[in-house]
């Protein structure tokens, strides 16, 4: 069982994360909007926008999922489930939640889950 100092420290972790992520999503929305505005230019112009746009659109996706994560990970704290693998049950380590305040998985069952993924 982690310390409350220690959820209270990966919970500000989170926060700041949550806080970053939109900043930079609303800087990717608004950066998205401007190339769109501007049509100018030749065929490669508009190749080179339409890659930036699709470039752009996938880390938004990430930024997110992420978001999306981050937002499980602080219900679970609410809850009083965080650190809980949610594979196995077990305890998520700290040093695994220092590292990514936000894991769903201990150390193991992360590595199942990407196999798994892959197949």
């Amino acid at each position: 069982m982690l310390k409350k100092e220690h959820i209270e420290e990966l919970k500000t972790q989170l926060l700041d994360k949550k806080q970053k992520l939109l900043e930079e999503a609303s800087i990717s929305q608004n950066f998205i909007e401007e190339l769109h505005s501007d049509t100018k230019g030749d065929e490669a112009d508009i190749a080179e926008i339409s890659l930036d746009t699709h470039n752009l659109s996938l880390l938004r996706e990430k930024q997110v999922e992420e978001l999306r994560e981050i937002e499980h990970a602080l219900k679970k704290i609410e809850n009083g489930t965080y650190n809980v693998c949610e594979m196995c049950d077990e305890p998520v380590g700290l040093k695994r939640l220092r590292a990514k305040p936000h894991a769903k998985y201990c150390i193991e069952c992360r590595g199942i889950f990407e196999k798994e993924q892959k197949s």
